[in-house]
């Protein structure tokens, strides 16, 4: 089998081509750190921690690199609202961010990329935008000159500049174009900002994650993942800053999960319409809400629905009855029907990972071989072992029911 992954730039799936005596390079969008992250985020971090999983589980190596965007207009605006720093502020959800993710069973990122501590790298990247004639600083700001760009414009909403309908430039800006977007910004005397050749600033969002992940990943990334709302103009921003920069295209497989929505919209903190992870993980366990969200296709937009979690619930009940019954052993062998269901199940599981990360595909051939296995009673300890090792391969790649992990290892297997 080949792992095949659907890359939002050619709108195909692609074999993954990264050599197996180099690392994967893994860059994922972290949040805006304004307040606690909701159900729509533990989807993409549970969808992204299962690519890193299943590479490893494969024999790759991963260096996995994230930000956290803590210098921003509304993390300003609600801790001036609370009296606080607006870092020491966005440190509060920084941290909380991370207790979500710890209960979602999600591996922390090799490397947490805050902006705050990486303005030498940005302006590494705004000098060399400049000097490589992409941009222009007018009054303080520095803009980037979107159509010099002419390979990373429109390479994942495949538009192109006259199918977008800006707006005429009003007389005081100080764009040239109004497809120009700024990378360098003038700070306001009440909101954090960092001396710079242009005058005390911060940095514009697009360049930030270019100059972030450059740092740790290199003039290219192999994969790139986020939400598909980012496509425009985020990342296609950040491919254009570093066509400006390195002449190089910044990354070799894109990769956006669809929305979650709430009641037919887009859960989000700006739409004010959102279920936080906390919240839910409080009320039905991190391993249910983890389980129930991998059952839908990470690339879908799915529905928030809270009988999915009474659902899975009781699956992973089943589940866990299953891995007891194999720790158990001690029955008749069951004349290689055990061994024959794992047999299907294995194929059945590792031909949908590797089907683009199908995870849906997966967990249910995992739920049947459960309800299968729970119809042939009792097994014998070499058909439990058997059944153990399965379970527990699954949940290294899934992240859920790590009891199996657990069996085998005291086991011996």
């Amino acid at each position: 089998m080949v792992l095949r992954i659907y890359n939002t730039k050619s709108r195909r799936k692609e074999p993954l081509e990264v050599p197996r005596d180099r690392e994967v390079r893994l860059y994922v969008c972290g949040p805006t750190v304004y307040d606690h992250s909701h159900l729509g985020h533990a989807r993409s971090y549970v969808a992204f921690d299962i690519v890193r999983r299943y590479l490893e589980f494969s024999g790759r190596r991963v260096r996995h690199v994230q930000n956290f965007t803590d210098v921003e207009d509304v993390i300003t605006k609600r801790a001036q609202a609370v009296a606080m720093d607006p870092l020491v502020y966005a440190e509060k959800y920084i941290r909380a961010y991370l207790e979500d993710m710890d209960s979602l069973n999600v591996k922390r990122a090799h490397v947490y990329a805050r902006v705050s501590e990486h303005i030498p790298e940005i302006l590494g990247a705004v000098n060399a935008v400049l000097a490589n004639g992409f941009g222009y600083s007018v009054d303080g700001d520095v803009y980037f000159r979107t159509r010099k760009a002419k390979h990373s414009f429109g390479i994942l909403t495949h538009q192109k500049f006259e199918d977008i309908i800006a707006d005429p430039l009003p007389p005081e800006s100080k764009k040239e174009d109004a497809l120009d977007f700024a990378v360098w910004k003038k700070s306001r005397p009440d909101e954090p900002g960092w001396d710079s050749p242009w005058g005390r600033g911060r940095p514009g969002w697009h360049v930030e994650c270019f100059a972030m992940a450059s740092k740790y990943l290199g003039e290219s990334v192999d994969l790139h993942g986020g939400g598909k709302d980012l496509k425009f103009p985020h990342h296609e921003s950040e491919a254009m800053i570093c066509e400006a920069v390195f002449g190089t295209d910044w990354a070799r497989y894109w990769m956006h999960n669809g929305f979650l929505t709430l009641e037919s919209e887009k859960m989000s903190k700006s739409l004010g319409n959102f279920v936080t992870i906390r919240d839910v993980v409080s009320k039905w366990g991190g391993e249910v809400v983890r389980f129930c969200l991998l059952k839908e296709q990470y690339r879908k937009d799915c529905e928030y629905d809270a009988d999915c979690f009474r659902i899975t619930k009781e699956e992973l009940a089943g589940i866990h009855s299953v891995i007891g019954l194999a720790k158990s052993g001690g029955g008749p062998a069951t004349g290689g029907k055990v061994e024959a269901a794992v047999r299907r199940v294995r194929e059945g599981f590792f031909a949908a990972m590797e089907d683009d990360f199908d995870t849906p595909s997966a967990a249910y051939a995992l739920i049947e071989f459960t309800e299968a296995t729970v119809g042939l009673g009792r097994m014998s300890r070499e058909e439990g072992g058997e059944v153990l090792r399965f379970y527990a391969e699954a949940s290294r790649i899934l992240g859920v029911f790590e009891a199996a992990q657990a069996a085998v290892v005291s086991a011996g297997g």
